[in-house]
Formats: C-alpha cells, structure tokens, sequence
C-alpha cells in the first residue's frame, strides 16, 4: 500500500500541465505546485489592475486543472484497491 501511495505521488509530480488566459501561461503539476509563469509582452502593456485579475484567473483555471488531473491519476492508480472514503 505505501509503495502504492508513493507510486500516485510521483506520478502527480511527474504529470505537467500547460494553462494559458490571456497572455499568461502557467505551468502546474498534479499536485497544483506552480512550476512556471510566463507573461507575454501584451500583458505587461495593460492597466496593474487587470494583469492582477489575469493572473488570479489564470492561478484558479491552472488549480482546476491540476485538481482534475490529480483525481483522474489517482482513480487510475487506486483501481482494485478499497479504500474507505477515497472516491
């Protein structure tokens, strides 16, 4: 079971995941840890208000995403298994 846990663990590290919203991407593994931002040139010409909203909004689909992906990996990984309360 542990080396099981440790398997899903690093297949969420592993799983990289790609977000971008409006000029900003941001790079985001399975386990939601941001490993990467990029701003385009565009971005950096708007108002510091609406980059903020722009990033909050890219933050919050990139957490999505990778939340998605951690349930998927881990059902996929937990097959056969019971396990109370998981899924």
């Amino acid at each position: 079971m542990k080396s099981k846990l440790g398997q899903i663990d690093k297949a969420l590290r592993e799983k990289i995941l790609l977000v971008e919203h409006s000029g900003i991407t941001i790079t985001i593994n399975a386990k939601s840890e941001i490993t990467g931002l990029k701003l385009s040139a565009e971005v950096l010409q708007r108002p510091h208000e609406k980059i903020e909203r722009d990033v909050l909004n890219a933050i919050q689909q990139a957490t999505k995403k990778s939340h998605d992906a951690m349930n998927e990996e881990a059902k996929k990984l937990t097959q056969g298994m019971n396990i109370p309360g998981l899924m």
